[in-house]
């Protein structure tokens, strides 16, 4: 399968492939020929590799796992150039030939979250129930906060990784593939504490939401956004916290205590209907002229995962990069990644 790999690989990069032939030295038509058809001389292999940082065996490999691009859920931004949704494909199909290789080495815990059954219609309401049901799966009190988003989901069977690539336009993804295999979710590094635990809250509303039910990409994000909100912070919880007359600090005080964003609190607000239109706009215009858009007050800390990690260390019997460098043939960068 070396077409299929070197391509994932050049995709993993966010690389052309005039920028890879550049790289290796040979022509841009030399490599659209290997991506057909796999025949490659031993020189360019091991060009390809050097340039890439996969170790040349790793091309010589079977298939990849199996990942249609319309499998995937993202939480991104408009404009997403269709390359870096690619970029995000294989950077998760690599997790997943790393957990069908490694998940004998530990016990994960079984899924305990049920998707929605295709033929359910959902308002307002039923999202607003449907995630304090997920609250309960998650082992997380109907009133509580949740003390951490990815060690909840992680136990309740969902897999978690965090991933460096720079990829501005994308929050998180996630993937629960049609033969019921583990859900997967990953979310991007380098967002704050509170901007990640709503992507992973919104991710963990697609996999219950939409892994059955087909809905227009609009009424799915939507959707999602609902659910996050009323995952990290009930509405019960937000009538008591949340009372007129709402303003930046007492949204900032909610913030300390529930871990969401002021940004997601004021739409939360909105959604229950404790704020109107009108204040809905100037709250927001209030937080783009203090600057709180790109960094608002009140750090929230950062959430990593542990099962990933833990399943790495027990099967390679280390926690360096550079063991599953070896075992596994993926870039330093990417073995950094899957351990942290």
């Amino acid at each position: 399968m070396i077409h299929e790999r070197v391509r994932h690989a050049r995709h993993y990069l966010g690389w052309t492939q005039t920028q890879l032939a550049e790289m290796v030295g040979v022509s841009q038509a030399a490599i659209s020929q290997i991506e057909k058809s796999g025949q490659v001389s031993d020189e360019t292999l091991d060009a390809i590799a050097e340039v890439t940082g996969f170790s040349p065996w790793w091309f010589r490999q079977g298939p990849l796992p199996d990942l249609p691009m319309g499998s995937l859920r993202f939480r991104k931004r408009a404009g997403t150039p269709a390359r870096d949704d690619e970029r995000v494909r294989a950077n998760i199909r690599q997790a997943l030939e790393i957990i069908d290789r490694f998940s004998e080495a530990v016990e994960i815990p079984p899924i305990r979250v049920s998707p929605v059954p295709s033929t359910e219609e959902l308002d307002s309401d039923a999202i607003e129930l449907k995630a304090l049901e997920v609250r309960e799966w998650l082992g997380v009190g109907p009133l509580d906060p949740i003390p951490s988003v990815v060690r909840a989901v992680e136990r309740a069977g969902v897999v978690v990784m965090g991933s460096a690539l720079e990829i501005e336009r994308h929050d998180a993804v996630s993937f629960w593939s049609p033969d019921s295999l583990r859900p997967v979710i990953c979310f991007s590094r380098g967002f704050s504490g509170d901007h990640n635990r709503l992507s992973l809250a919104h991710e963990t509303g697609h996999l219950v939401l939409h892994h059955l039910r087909r809905v227009t990409v609009a009424q799915a994000e939507s959707e999602a956004f609902r659910f996050a909100g009323a995952l990290l912070l009930p509405s019960t919880v937000a009538h008591e916290e949340l009372e007129e007359p709402v303003t930046l600090r007492s949204l900032a005080y909610v913030k300390a205590r529930w871990g969401i964003s002021i940004a997601a609190l004021i739409r939360r607000c909105w959604d229950l209907g404790i704020i109107s239109d009108a204040k809905r706009t100037s709250l927001e215009k209030q937080l783009s002229a203090r600057g709180w858009r790109k960094a608002e007050p009140v750090h929230v800390p950062d959430e990593s995962p542990l099962l990933i990690p833990k399943m790495i260390r027990i099967a390679a019997g280390s926690s360096s990069p550079q063991r599953l460098h070896s075992l596994m043939g993926l870039p330093p960068l990417a073995c950094k990644d899957l351990m942290v």
